[in-house]
């Protein structure tokens, strides 16, 4: 749980005590630094024009450095490649989707709901609380995108209130801690052993909004390759520095979903941004080992949940202010929509909503070792591809129609943007995205380490999932 996410799903969403985090951390609270401060970004771009003036293409990577990669296109799924510092990465962003970018501004500039909400956002200060309480590097990201992109209106503001997304979401859904509520429609299985066909895991993630038009038209693949950390993809869009959904290059996969807290005093406006915190976890976490460690030593803001697996198998981990808690695989099965089911974190969170206890325990029938629907042992990327196409409703049986997009009814139907199924063994995973109804579309299949030209993955991107 956007720079449009957050400008539409924040700003179109997007028991409790204080804080229980270990105090103001900085490896995992606020920047202490300002990024950008004194910082020299890549020369600008010059007009591409021969010397007797005909017209040439311009070199999408003119000005970027030699290591730089023009974007691919594998279908409606654009491939960014970026490199190096938080801030030449955030100006390769800035330069290699601009055009993308500008369309993102102009749509805030004209829909009446969204040019309001940002102004929301920055008359109520959570603005100044994104530039307070962000992590340094993605301060830092934010300066080299905009100032690749300032020329087209993307503003700080724009990428802050984006990529400090989660919190932002919740304070202005609930209230700063002392709405109509966008429902979220998240869910997420991570499947091992004898749950799958061949004792490898494997894990689904369906990312659910609402229409959100630029989303589902710009779907963005990118390879960060970040200096000093591990490589690593986020699936997302463009202006996205602060992940909903990514592995890195060790095959740690962490995928984000939103919870509701039971009132505002469950928040807390001291600590980290959850999606930032992912962005750290995937560019410095080897394993699910040292991701739930660093999720113990954060200071948590908001309530949310991650799904994390490695090629060992995995967890849910859910985080709330007041405690935080790590739900097991059960027979080589976990699952997660948008609500706790741990004791220690199950008074925080709202009282669970019917889509997602709906869709909770639709995955239990169809996941669990003797469900309605099992497919328990037989688990795979294809099957699990069924999965997130299911269309059941789990209590009365019936079935959505194919071209429904968001009824609340069914796994498949309530507002998927993405949908991605991940191979953390062998670093593969399968992307649906870029049209509607997105479950249905083609899972086009990746390669990490083809990406980034391992030794070794030549040749291992997989076929699509049709």
């Amino acid at each position: 749980m956007r720079w449009f996410v957050v400008l539409s799903a924040a700003l179109a969403l997007s028991a409790c005590s204080s804080s229980s985090g270990t105090g103001n951390d900085a490896s995992v609270d606020a920047a202490d630094s300002r990024a950008g401060d004194g910082a020299a970004g890549p020369e600008t771009m010059v007009d591409s024009a021969r010397v007797d003036g005909t017209d040439v293409p311009p070199d999408p990577c003119e000005g970027l450095g030699p290591e730089c990669l023009p974007l691919v296109e594998r279908g409606s799924i654009k491939v960014v490649y970026l490199h190096g510092t938080p801030y030449e990465m955030g100006f390769q962003h800035g330069t290699l989707l601009h055009e993308e970018l500008a369309a993102g501004v102009v749509e805030i500039q004209e829909d009446l709901t969204l040019s309001t909400m940002m102004a929301l956002a920055e008359k109520s200060g959570l603005v100044e609380l994104a530039m307070e309480r962000s992590l340094p590097e993605i301060t830092e990201e934010c300066q080299g995108l905009v100032d690749a992109a300032g020329d087209i209106g993307w503003t700080m503001n724009h990428c802050m209130v984006l990529n400090f997304g989660d919190a932002v979401a919740e304070f202005l859904q609930h209230g700063m801690p002392e709405g109509g509520d966008i429902q979220p429609g998240c869910a997420q299985a991570i499947v091992s052993g004898a749950a799958t066909a061949d004792g490898a895991t494997y894990q689904l993630r369906i990312l659910d909004w609402a229409l959100i038009q630029f989303i589902v038209d710009n779907p963005v693949v990118f390879v960060r390759q970040p200096e000093g950390k591990i490589p690593h993809v986020f699936v997302g869009f463009p202006g996205n520095l602060s992940p909903y959904t990514g592995m890195n290059g060790k095959g740690l996969v962490s995928a984000s979903n939103e919870v509701s807290p039971l009132d505002n005093d469950c928040h807390d406006s001291v600590g980290v941004s959850h999606v930032q915190l992912q962005a750290r976890i995937l560019a410095e976490a080897s394993d699910l080992a040292e991701a739930e460690a660093m999720v113990k030593s954060a200071n948590h803001m908001t309530l949310e949940l991650f799904g994390v697996s490695d090629p060992t198998g995995g967890e849910i981990f859910e985080m709330a202010p007041a405690a935080v808690a790590f739900r097991k695989q059960v027979e080589g099965v976990v699952y997660a929509t948008n609500h706790f089911e741990a004791p220690e974190t199950d008074a925080h969170d709202k009282a669970q909503s019917k889509h997602s206890t709906l869709r909770y325990d639709r995955l239990s029938q169809l996941l669990d070792p003797g469900g309605k629907d099992s497919l328990y042992g037989t688990l795979s990327p294809e099957v699990l591809v069924k999965v997130a196409r299911d269309r059941i409703n789990p209590y009365d049986g019936t079935e959505s129609p194919g071209s429904e997009f968001d009824n609340g009814e069914s796994i498949a139907t309530n507002g998927a943007l993405f949908v991605v199924v991940f191979d953390p063994s062998k670093l593969r995973f399968w992307v649906a995205a870029g049209a509607l109804p997105v479950p249905s579309q083609p899972f086009v299949g990746f390669s990490l380490g083809e990406l980034l030209g391992w030794p070794g993955y030549e040749g291992a991107t997989p076929e699509d999932i049709l």
